[in-house]
């Protein structure tokens, strides 16, 4: 009797916690979110902990600071670099004359329009180019870009709020590298503390190995589709490349989105001089460009990155990222790696008597 009493009441205590949990989803994603900051800062303050001045040394809690500041001052450094590159695009943009277009586009779509009409698709008094740009205003008009601006209000606040936060447990977590693992050993039974122990140190080390493999990815990517977009001589290739490397980001679609955003920012750039001749040529380059970094990314840097770094066979990686995509959309796919990572270690010290779960944590 006393057994069952004490599984209900572990029960009770499990359900009270994945309340709170879910309650405050917001403190736990920051807290995931300040944990993988942690595993990316540690190697900095380790190598800050280790300089010495003759027989001095940055305290601790400095070196924890510096670090946390050489990761805020990277992604400052990066948004000063691309928000005004960002800004000129979208002076490009707005600069375009619409008119213009509408000549240019009735020239060029009149035999496509006949056709059109032919077959009761166009009516006989409209203009292909006037219902394209009339469509085009009806998806861009003013009220959209009021809600924007109020969802961008919106979102602005609570970004302040969340990286504040994210800013604050990330300090500590790097100041007490057991900081993170004495909280989950909090809500762990004794009997099971060695277990989470291992977990939480092998996933460390797995998640540290993905997330440098992540960023080196990135790098490379930036690098070939920016050096091809400028060898090619294409407009703000720059700011094309660099966004268009960091979608490598989202497994598989990624790519896909990059290429077609940047061929729509290209586009736009050669729009706004008026030369319509080469917005052909500037689409096919840059479609060629990403596509010759997404053959690298597939043949070199993705089974380096996937697969060795997380010990997870190719196959595998793909099928977990389509299960997660189906059930979350593009976050899920940007996440699926690194909680199939855990959830995996996990697996392994818990459920390794299951063939299938063998089978599949044999190499971590």
């Amino acid at each position: 009797m006393n057994n069952v009493v004490k599984n209900i009441l572990g029960a009770v205590v499990i359900l009270i916690v994945l309340f709170l949990m879910w309650y405050f989803s917001n403190l736990v994603i920051y807290t995931l979110i300040a944990a993988v900051i942690s595993i990316v800062g540690r190697p900095i303050v380790r190598f800050l902990d280790r300089l010495r001045f003759r027989r001095f040394g940055l305290p601790h809690s400095m070196s924890a600071a510096v670090a946390l500041f050489v990761i805020i001052g990277s992604i400052i450094g990066l948004a000063l670099i691309f928000v005004p590159l960002i800004v000129y695009q979208a002076k490009i943009i707005s600069n375009i004359d619409v008119h213009t277009i509408s000549i240019d586009m009735r020239q060029r779509f009149q035999g496509l329009q006949n056709v059109m009409r032919s077959y009761g698709i166009l009516a006989y008094y409209e203009n292909l180019d006037t219902v394209l740009i009339t469509k085009t205003k009806e998806i861009v008009n003013l009220s959209s870009f009021s809600d924007l601006l109020g969802s961008i209000v919106n979102i602005a606040s609570n970004l302040f709020i969340g990286l504040f936060s994210v800013m604050f447990i990330s300090f500590f977590f790097l100041k007490d590298e057991n900081l993170f693992t004495n909280m989950i050993l909090v809500m762990v039974p004794e009997k099971h503390e060695e277990k989470t122990i291992i977990i939480l140190r092998d996933t460390r080390i797995l998640l540290a190995r993905y997330f440098s493999g992540i960023v080196l990815q990135l790098c490379i990517m930036m690098t070939i589709e920016v050096t091809g977009l400028t060898i090619f001589k294409v407009p703000n290739a720059l700011l094309i490349g660099t966004f268009g490397g960091m979608m490598n980001i989202i497994p598989y679609i990624g790519p896909l989105i990059g290429a077609s955003v940047g061929i729509l920012l290209g586009i736009s750039s050669i729009v706004s001089t008026g030369d319509f001749n080469a917005i052909l040529p500037t689409a096919v380059t840059i479609l060629c460009v990403f596509s010759f970094a997404n053959l690298v990314d597939n043949f070199v840097i993705q089974p380096f990155v996937f697969s060795n770094r997380v010990k997870a066979h190719p196959l595998e990686i793909f099928f977990v990222v389509l299960m997660a995509g189906s059930i979350a959309g593009v976050p899920g796919m940007i996440l699926a790696i690194p909680s199939y990572t855990v959830l995996r270690v996990i697996a392994r010290e818990f459920f390794d008597k299951f063939k299938v779960i063998h089978q599949i944590t044999k190499n971590i």
